[in-house]
């Protein structure tokens, strides 16, 4: 199997974590502090990273240390803009706002960065999108002004893929993704100390396994691979993969929640995977 689609098959997995987690988090969070949440949940990844990686630590240069800091501002600030946003918005709406990422990515890079994007990768973008709507507007949207909040942050979000795939090849991505989590995990230490809501060692064992869980799946394990995986894969296939998390977050609520999965949901999740699987296709190599 080449090295691109055991990447994208791994991507794909991290993005099941990312769907567990949310429930996980959903009933670990309750009404304490989200950003007490997210400190121990980058701090946890850090710490399982570093341990991992001890030999290539020593190898860390100031470089690198700029390289993996700017990489993290746009998660930190992404993950921090959400997590407002969700305050003042739905979970529906933040879903899908959030995903617009996968269209930013491609428009970026073409606008900015002055990358072509071939024409089957729009179309899995708007494919894509298409089964988000169909999972997470089951009533439709209703912008408001936590939707501004959240449309920064796919912004950040969008940044974030791309200054990834910007250094991927230039320093070592284990490094640089450390160092990105360890930024995360000080920004939000510090939005947490200013909340009134802080409750640093919370009771409750649904925090803690939905910490545990979170920090090593969904964070040390996704965003490692998802570091590794930008030397073989375009930016806006990691951006497509995103995707997957609500299809997994819809079987994991069903599975973990008792909640309902509805046809909306099987006909989204195939859009999905149908974008996915044609934006890896090259048509015209196969012809040739």
């Amino acid at each position: 199997m080449l090295k691109r689609q055991l990447y994208l098959l791994l991507l794909v997995l991290g993005t099941a974590f990312w769907g567990i987690s949310f429930s996980l988090v959903k009933t670990g969070v309750a009404d304490g502090s989200p950003f007490v949440f997210l400190a121990y949940k980058f701090g946890i990844a850090v710490l399982v990273l570093a341990i991992i990686f001890a030999r290539r630590l020593m190898q860390l240069t100031w470089h690198t240390v700029f390289a993996g800091s700017l990489i993290g501002l746009p998660l930190l600030i992404g993950n921090v803009l959400q997590t407002i946003g969700l305050q003042h918005t739905s979970v529906t709406n933040s879903a899908f706002i959030t995903g617009l990422d996968v269209l930013l990515i491609p428009l970026f890079k073409w606008s900015i960065f002055k990358k072509p994007v071939p024409k089957r990768v729009w179309l899995s973008c708007v494919i894509a999108l298409t089964g988000l709507y169909l999972i997470v507007a089951r009533n439709g949207l209703h912008l408001n002004v936590g939707d501004l909040w959240t449309m920064a942050c796919a912004i950040f979000f969008a940044s974030y893929v791309l200054s990834v795939g910007y250094f991927s090849n230039k320093h070592d991505a284990m490094l640089t993704v450390v160092i990105a989590l360890a930024v995360c995990s000080l920004g939000c230490l510090f939005a947490a100390m200013l909340d009134k809501r802080a409750i640093w060692v919370p009771a409750e064992p649904f925090f803690w396994r939905g910490v545990l869980f979170a920090s090593l799946f969904a964070t040390a394990y996704m965003y490692a691979v998802q570091s590794a995986a930008q030397r073989y894969l375009e930016e806006e296939k990691v951006a497509l993969t995103y995707l997957c998390e609500p299809v997994f977050a819809a079987f994991a609520g069903m599975l973990l929640l008792g909640e309902s999965l509805s046809l909306r949901t099987v006909i989204g999740a195939v859009f999905i995977l149908t974008a996915l699987v044609l934006a890896e296709i090259n048509i015209n190599k196969q012809q040739a």
